[in-house]
């Protein structure tokens, strides 16, 4: 059997469209008029003109020309009558992306009015002080080790590298395995041998770095993740506290991080007191994720 032409009328997508956009009108026509009067003007004030401006020039590196200023007073025009025409027909509503977008706008408006914010030359110096230890110059140093790896050697591993031991201290050489990294390391933070050979390894070394002692010296074994070190400290520099004038610049930068994270939480906590917020019970979170 054929269908009938009306039928076949009817799943044209042509026909759909159209229907469709019959059905929008139909809507805007009834919702349109929801829109309250002071939202039917719209203003381009002197400071909206300077802001599309500084975006073109930000983007062209050049200011516009009047014609492309004007073009951009369209498109800006353009896109607020579509804006308020859509909020007419609440087509933001439940929009997860909709709602993300201006949340994200707001947070971003509320960390501009903080971030603009300077500190005193006391606040800086208070601030700098109660968070000393995140300026701290960390230790440094350049070792020179020796590796005795567990896989080859087996429970072996630390006597071959005890005999080894005894043969550079009376200046001798000793055949050692290869390392997957460097056999001398000079690191500017000494933190990093965690890293590279795990805390107990970092450690024994740290430890050892900082006794005064005559010469460079070979000790161990010192254990690591991948067998026996023999270890010689070439160089050492402690650690040290940076001075304020050393570190100013990432310390203001710090103290408007955590001013913008403390307005944006005080900011939150005020708008959050203004709602009142009830949350459907459920048992677990299995009960809201389908199977």
């Amino acid at each position: 059997m054929t269908a009938s032409p009306w039928r076949r009328f009817w799943r044209e997508p042509l026909t759909r469209f159209f229907a469709a956009g019959a059905g929008l009108f139909v809507v805007y026509a009834l919702a349109g008029s929801r829109a309250p009067a002071e939202d039917r003007r719209i203003i381009i004030d002197q400071y909206e003109l300077q802001a599309l401006a500084a975006l073109w020039q930000a983007q062209w590196r050049r200011p516009p020309t009047r014609d492309e200023l004007t073009r951009l007073v369209v498109d800006r025009v353009r896109e607020e009558v579509l804006y308020r025409e859509a909020l007419a027909l609440d087509l933001d509503e439940n929009d997860v992306l909709v709602r993300r977008r201006l949340a994200e706008k707001l947070e971003r408006a509320l960390n501009d009015v903080a971030a603009a914010v300077e500190p005193s030359a006391d606040d800086l110096r208070r601030y700098f002080e109660s968070h000393a230890d995140r300026y701290v110059e960390p230790a440094g140093l350049t070792l020179t080790h020796r590796f005795f790896s567990r896989d080859r050697r087996g429970g072996s591993a630390e006597a071959d590298a005890r005999r080894a031991l005894e043969a550079l201290v009376a200046g001798g050489t000793a055949d050692d395995d290869s390392f997957h990294a460097a056999k001398t390391l000079a690191l500017e933070d000494a933190d990093r041998l965690e890293r590279l050979f795990g805390t107990a390894f970092r450690d024994a070394v740290l430890e050892h770095a900082g006794r005064p002692r005559p010469g460079h010296a070979w000790f161990g074994p010192v254990r690591s993740a991948y067998g026996a070190h023999l270890v010689r400290v070439d160089a050492y520099r402690e650690a040290r506290r940076r001075t304020l004038d050393e570190v100013r610049g990432t310390v203001l930068d710090d103290w408007r991080r955590d001013q913008v994270a403390a307005r944006e939480a005080e900011r939150y906590a005020e708008m959050r007191a203004r709602y009142e917020v009830d949350v459907a019970p459920f048992a677990s979170i299995g009960d809201l994720v389908q199977p």
